[in-house]
């Protein structure tokens, strides 16, 4: 299963490499202004005690403002969740955030965030208990133009959540919607 999912993560990169290079010719990347980003994927999540990691639904959204064409700042929210057996895993963060394209004209760009994290198990029938601390992510992305304000763009992010007495980490791969 893995060896599939790394192979077919391959050949996206190569098909999203290609079509960048055809879109990117007709539409050059301009950043100004407000931005919005929504985005969905599948995420793994793992923690310091799990002898495995889960996989599951896993997205996020942004906003903010544009403070030159390589910098963006604004808010942004990270998620995971996954039910199975009755047992609902949810886990995500609300944080600041600030997005640096490498390149004023170019789609790659990082990004990184600090602020609340959350941890939450609920079992059918028995109610919920959540957890509330440090949220952190990181992640990497790339704006496929679209338009002239809008983008397709596939991301990884990776996210933290350490409360006091738990902690959790997701890898996500997904694909977003981006608003310039």
């Amino acid at each position: 299963m893995r060896k599939t999912v790394a192979a077919l993560s391959m050949w996206c990169l190569l098909g999203l490499s290609l079509a960048t290079k055809a879109a990117t010719a007709q539409h050059p990347q301009t950043r100004e202004g407000f931005w919005f980003n929504l985005g969905l994927g599948w995420g793994t999540l793992g923690c310091d005690d799990c002898n495995s990691r889960e996989g599951g639904l896993s997205g996020g959204l942004a906003l903010g403002g544009t403070l030159s064409p390589k910098l963006l700042i604004g808010v942004g929210t990270t998620g995971w969740t996954k039910s199975e057996g009755g047992v609902t895993l949810t886990t995500g963060t609300l944080d600041a955030r600030i997005r640096f394209y490498t390149s004023p004209t170019g789609g790659f760009f990082l990004t990184g965030g600090l602020g609340v994290g959350t941890i939450s198990a609920e079992l059918a029938g028995f109610g919920s208990d959540s957890e509330t601390g440090v949220g952190l992510v990181l992640g990497l992305g790339y704006d496929i133009r679209l338009g002239t304000s809008a983008s397709l763009t596939p991301f990884w992010n990776g996210f933290a959540v350490r409360t006091r007495n738990a902690d959790v980490n997701v890898g996500q791969l997904g694909l977003g919607f981006t608003i310039h």
